[in-house]
């Protein structure tokens, strides 16, 4: 029964997350998307995808690019890359097929082996404030994040096997004013993004002190760009026996030494 909840409380907590208004700067890009085909490779709605989220990541790397000329970075494509991670679907807002070329001779695909290609037009509205925040966080701007201004902080917690435990959680992360946005639940990892000003280990300290001692709370290192998180409940020390009281309770404790009687 109470994992029926739990499963319902994340699915009702993945809706409201998907309908709350985020704070975006989109910004339409239009592109084009192509996968190479191989003779083993599958055709139609498989690399009709793949060929839709390739043009969704060149339309990021374009708006990362922009960004990055615009703030007069001289980051290449392989800087770019590196920083925004190898998720970038996660960037665009909206994206969809503007026209289905199909499966066609390469000319876009030069890779070895590609003895086809499969082409669309896409069109995808890009968070250019989320991408200038992950550039920004990379030292690719040009000049650091000013001091005490919020960045986007990606958190995936390990251990949260309760929806009580991560409504905690959330509380705690939002008591600065900062937006928490859970991104992906799973039976006991929850990953989200944190609006925050501080350093990622204050946010953990400050977490771990908001949970109690009840809870323990450390860095498990990085994932990416992902801080890694794990949380456990903390085991109390087993009391220590009383003074003279044998440690183990099954050896029976010896007997005094008789006493020597007066002849």
């Amino acid at each position: 029964m109470r994992r029926a909840a739990w499963i319902a409380a994340i699915a009702l907590a993945i809706g409201v997350a998907a309908g709350a208004p985020v704070r975006a700067e989109l910004v339409r890009v239009e592109t084009v998307g192509s996968v190479p085909l191989g003779a083993a490779s599958k055709g139609g709605a498989t690399a009709r995808q793949a060929a839709l989220e390739a043009g969704v990541r060149d339309a990021v790397e374009r708006a990362a690019t922009d960004l990055a000329s615009q703030a007069g970075s001289p980051a290449g494509p392989d800087a770019i890359r590196a920083a925004l991670g190898n998720d970038l679907l996660i960037y665009a807002a909206q994206f969809r097929i503007l026209e289905d070329r199909g499966e066609r001779a390469p000319l876009l695909e030069q890779s070895p082996g590609a003895e086809r290609e499969y082409v669309v037009t896409v069109e995808a509205h890009v968070d250019r404030a989320r991408v200038r925040s992950r550039l920004a966080a990379a030292g690719l701007l040009g000049a650091p994040v000013e001091p005490g201004a919020r960045r986007a902080l990606r958190i995936a917690f390990e251990g949260v096997d309760s929806y009580p435990l991560w409504e905690r959680i959330e509380r705690a992360l939002g008591a600065r004013g900062g937006a928490v946005r859970p991104l992906e639940f799973s039976r006991t990892r929850i990953l989200a993004e944190v609006e925050t000003e501080e350093e990622s280990g204050t946010v953990v300290g400050r977490l771990g002190t908001a949970l109690g001692e009840a809870v323990e709370v450390r860095s498990a290192g990085m994932e990416g760009e992902t801080l890694l998180v794990a949380i456990a409940p903390r085991v109390a020390p087993e009391a220590a026996p009383p003074a003279g009281a044998p440690s183990d309770p099954a050896v029976p404790a010896s007997e005094p030494a008789p006493t020597p009687s007066a002849r």
